[in-house]
């Protein structure tokens, strides 16, 4: 190998930016780097974007044009408005005597290439099993199998980088490899925290002033946004790019002939996926339909690729995309995991269930666009950009999202978000059990129950008993299973040890929460022993449920005393009948409010009256009788009410109806009040 001109290597990339794979082509009997050569020349001499081209020594036939797709992440080529041209890297390598460059240009772009130099250098001879645990223990990097760690030995090898022993199947480092790594840069393993941030400079966030527009266009309506991508072709990690590509084809209108046939070529899909990608770029509005089989770009499309693409990118996603500029604010309180980014997105924006692979599309957008990064296993955290832009997004208009109004109600936002957030997350603690005893305590409190956290050998998790005299009250021996997979199964539940926990504390109900049950062996087991299953889900539903529609004990005695799996059906009718009679009291008052103008009654009416009234104005069904009108106006009387005036003549309103919302606001409240108090 030619020494290396220091002040003639490529440009490094940040660690965090680097690709993770190697570039995908044939490596044919002369090895990758003459296949590479191959490709670029017959790029650099116009060859038909769609010819096809064949290696000696691989039985692979690849177009140019899927090449040039394999090539791009690792900084060889670029897709331009004019089509596929090579990168100025690329030009340099063609015009180099030997492979020095292009082993620079390798080491630039991709993790973990030069390094395998550098640990076989301090380490010695080394396995490939070995190589994959350091990237993976020392350098972050978690590959499921070892396609990635041999394809950087096979090029290091056609390199003259590093040696194969047969005898001892280890690799070393060669002469040529000590002196690259001499010459070149690479990154050791306590380097790695001065890659965790590139934005630690930047004053502002870099991105188009179009999309700022984007963000803070006061129109815009956030609740519309999807909780799903849509499909799109290739990777997670590349989709910008690949829409980038799309998009650019469709500069100009193009038939949905072409789009499809291009599909086809690059990445070997059908009409009908071809069909829903194109779906998708039309909900991102990226582009649109001119005539029934011409498609284009939009202008918004047409604005990339831009300066800083990859973040400009992320502007459009969130604009269309529900929870992913949510997710850097819920970043900025602490770093997350995708399991609690997960649950969040479940809990607070009503996500119909816990989908880690949107999550994780939306973590890759993200990452790409340099607003986060990996804080540690698993788990991310904002990186500069990142809380920079925060200090943009207004919580208030970005976390708008399809979660019933109760939740977003004064005091119970936060609170109840947090509650059910850590249901989900502790459910899956197996390592720290008494955790999800703990949450389940406080959801019981929450449900306006007396409830205890007993825990420890011999007696039930939680004790919950209804709020009413003893002699009225129930029992119910709570037995908390938290399991990492979030799947109880059958062996996980000693039923004996559950009606013994039933009889020692003296309880009317036994029930086992878990994220969910497994299996319907188990669900017969639990029947026959009259023990309910309630699964997160279900009682996440109920929490809602009760701080929309709060009933009383006595209707929740028919979710405990179900044998097998919880449903909330039994409740339905309990909970209907309360919402009918808010809404008669409320019907009530405006009728009564409204004839308050009425010369001719003085605005005081009997109940009959209000019936014939309601009769052909009321939208209740079934329309209500006179002793369920009486029994209302009875209420509304009373001292301590006072919202309507009881007479010889009949009834009258003291108020209007934001009088009497305000009396009722200020007795919850009060109850709210002592509430806290007394559970403190």
């Amino acid at each position: 190998m030619t020494f290396l001109n220091p002040t003639n290597l490529p440009p490094v990339r940040p660690w965090e930016t680097k690709v993770s794979a190697m570039p995908n082509i044939p490596r044919g009997e002369k090895g990758y780097p003459n296949t590479l050569h191959t490709i670029l020349n017959h790029l650099q001499s116009d060859m038909p974007i769609n010819s096809l081209i064949s290696f000696e020594g691989s039985n692979r036939k690849t177009s140019l044009e899927d090449l040039c797709i394999s090539l791009r992440p690792s900084g060889f080529v670029k897709r331009t408005v004019n089509g596929w041209i090579l990168t100025g890297q690329s030009k340099e390598l063609l015009n180099s005597p030997s492979n020095d460059y292009l082993a620079a240009v390798l080491s630039s772009n991709i993790k973990f290439f030069s390094e395998i130099l550098g640990v076989l250098h301090k380490k010695g001879s080394l396995t490939s099993s070995e190589l994959q645990e350091i990237a993976s223990t020392d350098y972050k990097i978690s590959w499921k199998t070892k396609s990635e760690i041999h394809a950087r030995i096979s090029w290091l090898r056609d390199l003259n980088l590093i040696s194969f022993e047969d005898f001892s199947l280890k690799y070393s480092i060669t002469d040529e490899g000590i002196q690259f790594i001499d010459t070149v840069h690479y990154v050791k393993p306590e380097d790695l925290v001065t890659y965790s941030d590139q934005t630690l400079e930047e004053k502002k966030v870099p991105a188009s002033d179009w999309a700022f527009n984007i963000l803070n266009n006061e129109e815009a309506d956030i609740t519309k946004r999807k909780n799903g991508f849509g499909y799109c072709p290739g990777s997670v990690q590349n989709m910008h790019n690949t829409i980038l590509d799309y998009l650019l084809m469709m500069s100009t209108p193009t038939d949905f002939s072409t789009i499809l046939d291009y599909s086809s070529i690059t990445f070997g899909i059908s009409e009908s996926s071809t069909r829903a990608f194109i779906s998708t770029l039309i909900n991102l509005n990226l582009i649109e339909r001119k005539t029934k089989t011409l498609y284009v770009s939009t202008e918004l499309g047409k604005k990339f690729p831009s300066e800083n693409f990859e973040l400009d990118f992320s502007f459009c996603i969130n604009a269309k995309i529900a929870f992913v500029f949510e997710i850097l604010l819920e970043l900025e309180k602490k770093s997350l995991s995708v399991k609690d980014l997960t649950v969040i997105s479940k809990v607070s924006f009503n996500f119909p269930s816990e989908n880690t692979t949107e999550i994780s599309k939306r973590l890759h957008i993200l990452k790409n666009a340099q607003l986060i990064q990996e804080t540690g296993y698993n788990q991310y955290g904002l990186t500069n950009r990142g809380k920079l832009l925060c200090k943009h997004i207004n919580p208030v208009k970005s976390l708008i999202s399809p979660v019933p109004h109760y939740i977003q109600s004064d005091g119970y936002n936060s609170e109840i978000d947090e509650l059910l957030n850590e249901i989900r997350v502790s459910s899956k603690d197996s390592v720290n059990p008494n955790r999800f005893e703990k949450v389940l305590n406080s959801a019981f409190q929450v449900l306006g129950f007396k409830s205890e956290w007993l825990g420890g050998s011999g007696k039930t998790d939680v004790l919950v008993q209804a709020p009413t005299s003893p002699k009225f009250a129930y029992k119910v021996a709570v037995d908390a299973k938290a399991n990492y997979s979030g799947g109880v199964g059958e062996g996980q539940i000693n039923f004996d040890t559950i009606l013994d926990h039933k009889k020692k504390h003296k309880a009317d109900y036994s029930i086992i929460i878990g994220h969910k049950f497994q299996g319907g062996r188990l669900i017969e087991r639990a029947t026959k022993h009259q023990v309910a299953l309630l699964d997160v889900e279900t009682l996440e539903t109920l929490i809602k449920m009760h701080l929309e529609v709060p009933l009383k004990s006595d209707s929740y005695k028919k979710i405990f005393s179900q044998k097998g799996q919880v449903i909330v059906d039994p409740i339905l009718l309990d909970r209907e009948k309360l919402i009918r009679e808010g809404k008669l009291l409320r019907v009530l008052m405006e009728c009564l409010v409204e004839e308050s103008n009425d010369s001719l009654t003085e605005g005081i009416m009997q109940p009959r009256e209000i019936y014939l009234l309601l009769k052909t104005s009321s939208s209740l069904n079934p329309l209500p009788g006179i002793n369920e009108i009486e029994q209302m106006l009875e209420f509304l009387s009373s001292p301590q009410i006072g919202c309507v005036e009881k007479t010889k003549e009949g009834y009258y309103a003291l108020g209007s109806l934001s009088d009497a919302a305000q009396k009722f606001d200020f007795y919850s409240q009060a109850c709210t009040k002592i509430d806290k108090k007394t559970t403190q």
